[in-house]
């Protein structure tokens, strides 16, 4: 029974000590714990203002930079306008003539004629016949005065009947084939168009200058033939029939 007293004897004291150790362990601690609580209520003071602060500037700032940009940015206006128009009725002009005619009717046979286009002013003279004017004026005509060989010549020269060479079947009708050449043949303006039995005597006037059969119109335009009803032309190694007094306006 002593020893049961004993041991809780000293268990009682062992807890004594110890209380005693605790407690004053305790009030070493105490100054850290203050010290911690007091930064807290320092924070707890000071941190608030600065939110808000900082949330007021930010709201301030962007209240002046939105009015900024109201007064300095130009404001788009859109305008409607109504889209007006009139309808009109198209021109009449009437039926359209034909460019290019085809000259169907057949003229009077003539050993030598003169077929000039209209002329305002200075017209071409027209003649007609004018081999059988010149062989009567010559009926009367005394040869003997002449030598034997010169009067020969002479007589042959008068005499002399040229018949004009048809027109190649090969040649492109230019009135007829019109489309074949736009834009390839340049503009050709028969003028004026001279026919006689005797091919020195036969000429044209194209674009204001007179021609003869065998001269070259331009570089790549020879006149190969006059006929009494058209002129017959090379271009580009091609021939080509041209109606008599034709305006072709390339």
């Amino acid at each position: 029974m002593s020893k049961v007293m004993q041991a809780l004897d000293q268990s009682e004291r062992l807890n004594q000590s110890l209380h005693r150790s605790t407690h004053s362990a305790h009030p070493l601690s105490l100054p850290a714990a203050q010290s911690s609580s007091s930064w807290l209520n320092v924070l707890a003071v000071i941190l608030p203002p600065i939110l808000v602060g900082g949330g007021m500037t930010y709201q301030t700032y962007h209240d002046y930079l939105a009015a900024w940009r109201t007064d300095n940015i130009a404001e788009t206006i859109l305008v409607e306008k109504p889209f007006e128009f009139n309808v009109v009725s198209a021109p009449d002009f009437g039926r359209l003539a034909t460019t290019y005619k085809v000259q169907t009717e057949p003229s009077e046979t003539l050993l030598e004629s003169v077929v000039s286009a209209p002329q305002p002013v200075n017209s071409e003279p027209v003649f007609e016949n004018q081999d059988n004017s010149d062989d009567e004026l010559l009926d009367g005509l005394d040869l003997s005065q002449l030598s034997p060989e010169l009067a020969q010549r002479f007589q042959s020269a008068l005499t002399e009947k040229v018949e004009s060479k048809p027109v190649a079947t090969n040649a492109s009708n230019l009135a007829q084939n019109a489309e074949q050449w736009y834009g390839k043949l340049p503009p050709l303006n028969f003028q004026t168009h001279v026919f006689s039995s005797k091919p020195s005597k036969r000429w044209v006037k194209v674009n204001g200058v007179e021609y003869s059969q065998g001269d070259w119109l331009n570089d790549d335009i020879e006149l190969v033939a006059i006929e009494q009803q058209s002129c017959l032309i090379r271009f580009q190694g091609e021939l080509v029939e041209v109606p008599a007094l034709y305006d072709w306006q390339g």
